[in-house]
């Protein structure tokens, strides 16, 4: 495998790695908390040829240094089944009980990523078979959700304390909506983004359910906007306040690889 000169996996205790599993890739990078020039990022999707457990099990093992003590490992799960559930409901002996409410006979494991910012906890599920060969190779692996890296950074960014704000990630032929109140979490929901038209009226039917002001309330859009221009044209013509969310992650990369990057990874080079 191809590194950077200034990666020596014989010290790889000095780099952090992520993972990102979503429906249809796999994807990983690998970076420092202090020196901005250290940076890889390698992806492959997930082919028909095997199972996805078994393409993701391939590469590791393939690749054969996930197993290696880095810094902070961290594994984000992609997917549209979770559920937030606030502080004041959480039980961390029901967790399994609580996901239960919105999804039915869970098949897999229910991890927690619990997001101080939302003061919430959310709850996702990850294919057991995987989520235990994760766990015994990789080093001391922090599950996390897309929605929680979102959230995290959504929450910090520059916005209006007095109004709304709706933020929009298209991503992996979906959209995560993140809206608030100032500081105060509204609501966070992630649909297919596949027809233009349906990709609308999700966007619009959450406006109005939440009473957004379409003159006065931000609307801001980040990750794989370009594919989805023609819902974004339409939004305009709706929504007074759209603008593009601007990202400053501590990593010297060329701008091209930078907006191929999905936000949720860039969050983590953000933090």
């Amino acid at each position: 495998m191809f590194l950077p000169e200034n990666i020596d996996l014989a010290h790889s205790e000095e780099y952090s790695l992520s993972i990102r599993l979503a429906p249809d890739g796999f994807s990983f990078c690998i970076y420092s908390d202090t020196d901005p020039s250290v940076f890889h990022h390698q992806g492959t999707s997930l082919g028909n040829r095997l199972s996805p457990n078994d393409q993701i099990k391939k590469v590791i093992f393939d690749l054969g240094f996930f197993s290696q003590p880095f810094r902070k490992t961290s594994v984000t799960v992609v997917s549209p089944r979770y559920t937030l559930v606030p502080d004041a409901y959480y039980d961390r002996k029901r967790v399994r009980d609580l996901f239960q409410f919105n999804f039915h006979q869970p098949d897999g494991s229910v991890l927690v990523d619990s997001v101080q910012e939302g003061a919430c906890h959310i709850l996702f599920e990850l294919n057991g078979e995987l989520h235990a060969f994760l766990a015994r190779n990789l080093w001391n692996p922090c599950f996390r959700h897309h929605t929680g890296s979102l959230l995290r950074l959504f929450h910090a960014y520059d916005k209006d304390p007095e109004r709304k704000s709706c933020f929009a990630d298209f991503h992996d032929q979906s959209v995560t909506l993140i809206c608030f109140s100032g500081e105060r979490l509204l609501a966070v929901n992630t649909f297919p983004a596949v027809n233009v038209h349906d990709t609308t009226f999700f966007i619009v039917s959450l406006w109005d359910k939440l009473q957004l002001d379409q003159s006065a309330d931000s609307f801001f859009l980040s990750g794989d906007v370009t594919s989805h221009n023609a819902s974004v044209e339409i939004l305009q013509r709706l929504i007074r306040k759209v603008e593009r969310v601007a990202l400053h992650p501590r990593v010297m990369v060329e701008k091209e690889l930078l907006q191929c990057l999905p936000t949720d990874t860039l969050a983590t080079l953000c933090g």
